[in-house]
């Protein structure tokens, strides 16, 4: 079961956020401050953080900067913003989404599902397919080091891992429930809202950047997964980073 570490100095938020990801399928961890996630993220691994940075006991971002030491590769989406420069660093430091308060329930539900896609019951620990397949975090890790690239197939991944096509799709969609095309969109996207967030590049470089064959299939599958176009998304960002200034 996936779990997510959720940081907030409301309690009426806390327990909103929790049971809304709970009833989803997620395992939930709550912090009503700072420090107190902070020491969690130590304690325990985390497969997503949603995080207020607006905290009495963190300064801004020094929350998010101790958290990327913790957990480097874990996404995290911010639920709070002190400035517009606070929103660039925030972006800087790899936080892949930004929500403004109040928080929908079900529209950090489907965000989350978009980073922490599996959130099916997991197998019984006697099962052989409760331990997820090396020949799945392989491929993630092929993903995640290789997407840029656009000629990237599921093919050529299964041929470097000595396995047939059919088997790499079986095991993939057994163990995250998407397929090859859908994990590789997904990371595509979400290095494009870094930099969507982050930089002024033009939608054509952003679409070379991030992995993308043309600046109209970015355009597509970024609509696929966020439901609004990327200078929709970059605006709208915007225009909640400001509103927080």
């Amino acid at each position: 079961m996936p779990t997510v570490l959720v940081i907030d100095e409301n309690r009426a938020t806390l327990a909103t956020i929790g049971r809304a990801l709970q009833e989803a399928g997620f395992s939930v961890a709550l912090a009503s401050s700072g420090q107190e996630g902070l020491k969690l993220a130590v304690e325990r691994g985390f497969d997503l953080v949603v995080a207020d940075l607006r905290l009495p006991d963190v300064a801004d971002v020094e929350v998010l900067k101790q958290l990327r030491q913790t957990l480097a590769d874990v996404p995290v989406i911010v639920t709070g913003l002190a400035s517009t420069a606070s929103a660039l660093e925030a972006g800087k430091l790899g936080a892949v989404d930004y929500f403004e308060k109040p928080i929908r329930p079900d529209h950090l539900v489907r965000l989350a599902r978009t980073y922490v896609p599996d959130t099916s019951p997991a197998p019984a620990a006697c099962s052989p397919d409760a331990r997820i397949s090396p020949q799945v975090i392989r491929t993630m890790h092929v993903i995640e080091n290789r997407y840029v690239e656009t000629t990237l197939h599921v093919g050529a991944v299964a041929q470097d891992l000595g396995v047939s096509t059919e088997h790499l799709c079986r095991v993939l969609k057994r163990h995250t429930g998407l397929t090859f095309v859908t994990l590789l969109r997904r990371t595509r996207v979400r290095a494009a809202c870094r930099l969507l967030q982050t930089t002024t590049l033009s939608m054509k470089e952003i679409s070379s950047r991030a992995g993308f064959s043309s600046a109209s299939r970015f355009d597509r599958d970024f609509k696929t997964v966020c439901g609004v176009s990327p200078s929709a998304y970059r605006a709208g960002f915007w225009r909640r980073s400001v509103t927080n200034h």
